[in-house]
């Protein structure tokens, strides 16, 4: 099977290590849980650093002339300079990583839903926004697999973010390779799953190979490309444009089978049949075809099994006895 790198991941420190949310509590996480023998998890809570305890009153972000700021509303105290320090030194010394899972609606560690007030207290919302920890975090790490505990547990928001979170770990080590060798096969192993998101910006990838730029130069700008074309899952239609790429590239295969394959193909595309089972199909042909080198093949493979969810999690519920 694929030998699947082990990706460093920033965690907010209530997913499942410590007691440490405002109420004293722990969070339940089934990513997190699932992911900790399988990759370097890398826990932080931000409100613990800059020394409040727990249990501890809830702080809000509020609307202060124009700008946000952080306040505990129990006592009034403005904790925005020591969380932006705590953040900078915090950031500065952090290094690699390859993404992030942060508890949502928190004013500090929320990626796009913590909510900004225009009072203390007694007042409505004005806003949502990015934690202001989170939001740092953010900027420092455009294009990056990072997302909220709570969307995790949807099924699509998981499966793309753990395929972006193990390609770039993939791409992490190829980097710290430095070779156009290691370059040339990263790119080859993502071929089919890089068009499934954006065959233009696939291209684009491609081309870089033949650069004669600085590798380093070469690296920076194929990162960024990444980063931009795994911003966001491919249509049914790229994914399915992909599969059938893909499906050419064996060897061997019958007419019957060509026949068999673009009929599934008709029935993914009119959702008939899951994602799963066309990939399933493909992996069968193409270890027929290729044998252990079709392992290496991401758009097959984008992460190991242990990670995904049961594909039906009533399946095994007896509905007939009385």
């Amino acid at each position: 099977m694929r030998q699947f790198p082990r990706p460093k991941v920033l965690v907010s420190r209530c997913l499942e290590f410590d007691n440490i949310r405002h109420d004293g509590h722990i969070v339940r996480s089934d990513i997190v849980r699932a992911l900790m023998p399988l990759a370097d998890l890398m826990p932080v809570c931000p409100e613990v650093e800059i020394g409040l305890g727990v249990p501890r009153d809830p702080l809000r972000i509020v609307r202060v002339n124009g700008e946000d700021r952080l306040i505990m509303p129990s006592t009034g105290e403005d904790l925005t300079d020591a969380m932006l320090g705590f953040t900078k030194d915090f950031l500065d010394d952090l290094g690699n990583i390859d993404g992030c899972i942060f508890k949502g609606h928190s004013p500090s560690m929320g990626i796009d839903d913590a909510r900004v007030y225009a009072k203390a207290s007694l007042s409505p919302v004005v806003k949502k926004s990015a934690g202001l920890f989170a939001g740092r975090v953010i900027d420092e790490y455009p294009g990056y697999p990072i997302e909220e505990n709570d969307r995790l547990r949807n099924v699509r928001i998981r499966h793309h973010f753990l395929t972006h979170l193990y390609t770039f770990a993939a791409f992490r080590k190829a980097k710290a390779d430095g070779s156009m060798e290691a370059l040339i096969e990263f790119n080859r192993n993502n071929r089919f799953l890089f068009i499934s998101y954006d065959s233009s910006i696939a291209t684009e990838m491609s081309l870089l190979q033949g650069s004669e730029k600085e590798i380093s130069l070469i690296f920076e700008e194929y990162g960024s490309l990444l980063g931009s074309l795994m911003r966001r899952p491919g249509s049914i239609d790229k994914k399915v444009n992909a599969a059938r790429d893909m499906f050419f590239t064996l060897k061997d295969i019958t007419q019957e089978e060509g026949s068999f394959f673009e009929d599934m193909l008709g029935r993914y595309a009119d959702n008939r049949i899951s994602e799963d089972a066309m990939i399933e199909v493909l992996r069968m042909l193409a270890f027929r075809t290729q044998g252990d080198v079709s392992y290496n093949n991401t758009f097959l493979y984008p992460y190991p099994e242990e990670l995904k969810g049961k594909a039906d999690e009533t399946r095994d519920k007896e509905y007939w006895d009385k």
